[in-house]
């Protein structure tokens, strides 16, 4: 059978840009969004599109104003992701903000930047940043940069999108799964056979990785080993390359592709097929073609 994409793949490499941020736009109200401290809420002049809407952080006694979004962004780990918003310093009582970026509310281990432009004008901040090796929740949190009371900044049309656009980035610490029997007719399907092996760039749990591409061919890092411990006896039909976080269920939005093993002629070949519980298996080589035409 062919190499076969899913269609959560197809999609993302046409292009899917979806806001992960609950009331980004502050459009109507404050949901979705909590205060930490000081005094945030949500004005509704003319924001930093036209539109009416967005926050506003006013320092309360010697507590800077800070909020945070109210319920955890399910994110993937090790995952490229976009942030954009844009920010302003009033010119009464304005000063720097910061945003930060962390697995719990208030964090600021995935990313932590202070801005301090001119006052009076909406400036557009936009920042790509990977996710921690097993972070599967983001907070976002808005604050002023300072504890004096009554300064203030302001922020809006807060975005937070999936910036995993190539199949090096999509697949990036993603496993490679081998299976007896026939491959599924779609990678949207749950696996069918025995899981027979998966396979890792260390042999035990670590994800893959893929070089740069050249000549219109991905190819596996050189640098890694890929190969894994088979955990059941049976003759490989097919594998499965999935990105970090897939757990393999029925999905039109998961990215995986399928594709047939065989001794020779097929999408992986193997030195042999029969594979035995206990034995390692390796893939030396690895490579995927976008065609020309």
């Amino acid at each position: 059978m062919a190499l076969t994409l899913s269609t959560g793949l197809r999609n993302k490499l046409l292009g899917i840009n979806t806001n992960l941020v609950t009331n980004g736009d502050l459009g109507t109200d404050f949901s979705g969004w909590t205060q930490l401290t000081g005094t945030t809420q949500r004005v509704a002049a003319t924001g930093a599109t036209s539109a009416a809407g967005y926050a506003s952080c006013v320092n309360a006694g010697a507590a800077s104003a800070k909020f945070s979004n109210a319920t955890a962004i399910p994110v993937r780990s090790n995952r490229l992701y976009k942030l954009s918003y844009y920010y302003q310093k009033p010119t009464s009582s304005g000063v720097a903000g910061m945003v930060s970026a962390g697995a719990t509310s208030g964090g600021s281990e995935v990313i932590s930047v202070i801005h301090n432009d001119t006052a009076g004008s909406w400036v557009k901040k936009e920042y790509t940043f990977r996710t921690g090796a097993s972070q599967t929740a983001l907070y976002l949190t808005f604050q002023t940069n300072t504890t004096v009371a009554s300064d203030q900044c302001w922020f809006d049309e807060i975005r937070l999108v999936d910036a995993a656009c190539s199949l090096q980035e999509i697949f990036y610490k993603g496993f490679i799964q081998i299976y007896s029997g026939a491959q599924p007719a779609l990678p949207d399907s749950v696996p069918s056979g025995t899981l027979l092996c998966t396979i890792y760039s260390d042999g035990t749990s670590a994800g893959l990785s893929f070089d740069d591409a050249a000549s219109g061919v991905l190819s596996k890092a050189a640098a890694e080993t890929w190969s894994g411990t088979a955990v059941a006896t049976a003759t490989a039909g097919w594998f499965r390359l999935m990105a970090t976080g897939d757990d393999g269920a029925s999905s039109t939005t998961e990215e995986r592709i399928d594709g047939a093993v065989a001794t020779s002629g097929s999408q992986l070949n193997m030195s042999s097929t029969s594979i035995t519980s206990g034995a390692v298996q390796t893939i030396s080589t690895f490579t995927i073609t976008m065609p020309s035409q």
